[in-house]
């Protein structure tokens, strides 16, 4: 829980009582290699943070895999379109290794967003934070190499990253296995 609170001061720092209320809204799950916390078709009513593990976002398209993203212990992890509308995800998120999360209901963090100007303040942070990062994400396929994209994944978890099996990486880059090897024999 420790974990989950410094990512917070990163944006804002709570007092005891929004912690205390923050952290009695939060249901930590052990999760196994290969559950799926959200499912194509179910609508996303949650946040999660990854205290361990690693996740994947991904949906099929025209038969193959389309991985979006990976998240990794110390984020917040959500099909955020869903949670905001509430409609039907068009995404998996599946572990990858076992793990555990907190996971906070929609309607418990509006309560709190009610209760707290601070918590909403924090919400807003953080979304504006998760916005940025998927900005980085479209502009990276816009003008970066694909090797450039491999390095940044590498700069952002490398110990991790190597508990992901290539052909998931190469379908987060959106290329193909071969061209990640030779991406890799050039380091």
């Amino acid at each position: 829980m420790e974990a989950l609170r410094k990512y917070f001061d990163k944006f804002i720092l709570l007092n005891d009582e929004e912690w205390n209320d923050f952290e009695a809204c939060l249901t930590k799950e052990s999760i196994q290699k290969k559950d799926l916390i959200l499912k194509e078709n179910e609508k996303c009513d949650f946040l999660a943070f990854i205290h361990e593990g690693i996740f994947r976002f991904y949906s099929f398209n025209d038969g193959s895999e389309r991985i979006t993203a990976f998240f990794f212990s110390g984020d917040f992890v959500t099909n955020y379109r869903s949670f905001l509308t509430g409609k039907p995800s068009e995404h998996n998120i599946e572990a990858l290794t076992d793990g555990v999360i907190y996971r906070i209901k929609l309607a418990q963090l509006q309560k709190l967003y009610d209760k707290h100007q601070t918590l909403e303040r924090l919400g807003r942070l953080v979304a504006e934070n998760l916005y940025l990062t998927v900005a980085n994400r479209l502009d990276s396929f816009m003008f970066q190499s694909p090797a450039d994209r491999y390095n940044e994944l590498v700069k952002r978890n490398s110990k991790l990253l190597s508990e992901i099996p290539q052909y998931m990486i190469a379908a987060y880059l959106g290329i193909s296995p071969e061209t990640l090897s030779r991406i890799r024999a050039r380091k």
